[in-house]
């Protein structure tokens, strides 16, 4: 995901902005909370050196110090006359996006298009071994979809609208896993909602796991059933990717993403969980490094 936003693939400079989107996503999770020493305050803290990161590779690229690149940085800095490369730093055609939003979209495409991904995958993995119906039927769906595809070919958007039950595996995962189990927003007005005062410039989190896991919004919302999505949802009742104008920007990548790796994995390998005894937090999806510490690796090979 680095690489494709910004050229970074390796070096200690991957390793740091590694490290720091882990403090941003533990304070996604945390109760926020500003004072020093909190996950909240050190996610924040971690979010402006991230920022200050992108700042100074957004001011080398203006001003002609860094190398040319072809990823999403120079699209959203670059025009098409210069072929995303940049000659002064006075050009008046380049993105009408200012420095701090396109620094705010590269920090939202690095969590939501990586982070939260993999957990909703690794979630979505887990989920289907534990329901072993809805794997079987997901197997013959995707074993159709390779069928009419060439061997070693990449999938098409035409490929992925013709697995209508995969997508509905990816969204009950998400439904389950409410990844992101909560949204700030803040009120821009005085308002009143059943009865309780909202003042302007609150800080108001919609708790979309609560409402994921309401049984008056959801039938037996504890069990994992894809089906369910078949018929017409209740308005805003699946809030994974939140609503309205703030809705994710990689709603779509992220959809793509995990029915790809959907087909990957159920064509080509046979799906297990090892470690049933393992109690699974987001802390711990969001920060591999406390899995591997808690519980380590059984001496198990795999036969895939």
């Amino acid at each position: 995901m680095c690489k494709m936003l910004m050229s970074i693939d390796n070096g200690p400079k991957l390793e740091l902005l590694r490290k720091e989107v882990i403090h941003v996503c533990e304070a996604m999770l945390a109760f926020p909370l500003r004072f020093p020493g909190t996950r909240f305050y050190m996610g924040l803290q971690a979010r402006k050196r991230i920022m200050s990161m992108i700042e100074k590779e957004i001011s080398e690229r203006r001003s002609g110090l860094g190398v040319c690149r072809e990823d999403f940085l120079e699209h959203l800095l670059g025009d098409d006359d210069h072929k995303g490369c940049h000659d002064d730093a006075t050009n008046t055609n380049s993105s009408t996006l200012s420095d701090a939003e396109i620094q705010d979209n590269i920090l939202t495409m690095i969590i939501a298009g990586q982070d939260t991904t993999a957990s909703a995958i690794t979630w979505m993995v887990k989920y289907l071994d534990e329901n072993q119906e809805v794997l079987h039927k997901l197997r013959n769906e995707q074993f159709q979809v390779a069928s009419k595809t060439p061997t070693g070919s990449f999938l098409t958007l035409e490929d992925l609208n013709d697995m209508p039950y995969a997508s509905k595996v990816v969204k009950e995962s998400l439904r389950m896993a409410s990844v992101v189990p909560f949204f700030p927003r803040l009120a821009l007005h005085d308002c009143e909602i059943e009865g309780f005062k909202i003042q302007k410039g609150w800080n108001v989190n919609i708790d979309a796991r609560a409402v994921h896991l309401d049984g008056t919004v959801y039938n037996d919302p504890s069990k994992f059933n894809p089906s369910r999505f078949e018929d017409e949802s209740k308005p805003y009742s699946f809030l994974a990717f939140g609503m309205g104008g703030r809705t994710c920007l990689g709603i779509n990548m992220a959809k793509a993403m995990m029915l790809v790796f959907l087909h990957r994995l159920i064509t080509t390998y046979r799906v297990g969980y090892l470690l049933h005894n393992i109690r699974c937090h987001k802390s711990i999806i969001m920060n591999p490094e406390k899995l591997n510490n808690e519980h380590p690796a059984p001496n198990t090979q795999v036969d895939m």
